[in-house]
């Protein structure tokens, strides 16, 4: 039976919904798997037409929230064109200039291939297929495996412009909230909310507010931080959900987060990535914020370690 058609949603009127789940829904994605994922995602995002607005990377399925930016992609240059391939082919020397004939045989395009690079990277499923490809490849080589990594194809809902992609993009940050992995979503490393708090500056690299956030001016994030509390308080069936203390807290503050928790956040940022010091110092800082402690590796490259392990 013949797969069926993809919706497709224009960037003038709204947005994608994208999850994807593990094969068996197995609980494959480790620390290093996640950091991987999130890296493969910057560079993709950055390679191809698309605006991503939230994501989060769990243990068994990952969420992406995003617009595809088809009209860029068609007036576009061609110079623009050939730089966002190489980002993901840096070792190729060009894009393919036409199609192959039942020979094998090469037939140019008229344009050598510009055409079809404009719809290539415009395209949402090409996004997602190099993507997960990618990943796929890494981690089976990783893990000295074989065979699909993923269940299926990855699945889409369309969101329309306005109050329902906000409803979406606090969807998405607050997936560790329901799975009762954390007690603040900023306490999640892997998601865009995570990222927010630990790497403003990677953050802003590769996350583009919505429109309804845009009309917020500077204040967007603070005020996306006290709609995520309130909607993350809100009960759902076999869910966890935010302390009703915390989010009396976020309020007061305005969505600001404190002095304390900021400094906090950044330090996590090099304790749960790379750190650069001695394994006491190390270990140091986790005790100070009282994560669970993992031995710091003994090495001559800046030390790596993880805090902690989540199922979901």
């Amino acid at each position: 039976m013949p797969r069926s058609a993809r919706m497709y949603i224009s960037q003038h009127v709204g947005s994608y919904h994208i999850t994807s789940r593990i094969v068996g829904r197995e609980f494959l994605i480790d620390e290093a798997g996640k950091e991987k994922y999130l890296s493969l995602l910057e560079t993709m995002a950055s390679a191809f037409f698309i605006k991503l607005h939230a994501f989060v990377i769990m243990d068994n399925h990952i969420h992406l929230f995003l617009t595809g930016m088809e009209e860029e992609a068609q007036k576009a240059s061609k110079e623009e064109l050939l730089e966002r391939y190489a980002i993901i082919y840096p070792s190729k020397a060009g894009p393919p200039t036409g199609s192959l004939d039942v020979d094998g045989r090469e037939i140019p395009d008229d344009d050598y291939g510009i055409k079809r690079l404009r719809d290539r990277l415009g395209d949402v499923s090409r996004f997602m297929q190099e993507l997960q490809q990618s990943f796929s490849r890494w981690y089976n080589k990783r893990n000295n495996r074989v065979g699909c990594l993923w269940e299926s194809r990855f699945k889409s809902v369309l969101f329309a412009k306005g109050e329902s992609q906000l409803v979406c993009a606090s969807y998405v940050d607050l997936n560790p909230i329901r799975a009762g992995i954390v007690r603040k979503p900023e306490d999640y490393r892997w998601s865009s909310i995570g990222l927010q708090a630990r790497n403003p500056e990677r953050f802003e690299k590769f996350i583009t507010p919505i429109e309804i956030l845009k009309e917020k001016g500077e204040s967007c994030w603070s005020w996306y931080r006290v709609f995520l509390y309130f909607a993350g308080a809100v009960e759902k069936k076999n869910c966890a959900s935010i302390e009703s203390s915390l989010v009396n807290e976020v309020k007061k503050l305005h969505g600001q987060l404190k002095l304390r928790d900021k400094l906090s956040y950044r330090i996590r940022n090099l304790s749960e990535g790379v750190g650069i010091g001695t394994k006491d110092f190390i270990e140091s800082l986790q005790r100070k914020l009282k994560h669970k402690l993992v031995k710091a590796r003994e090495s001559l490259a800046p030390p790596f370690f993880t805090t902690r392990s989540f199922k979901t």
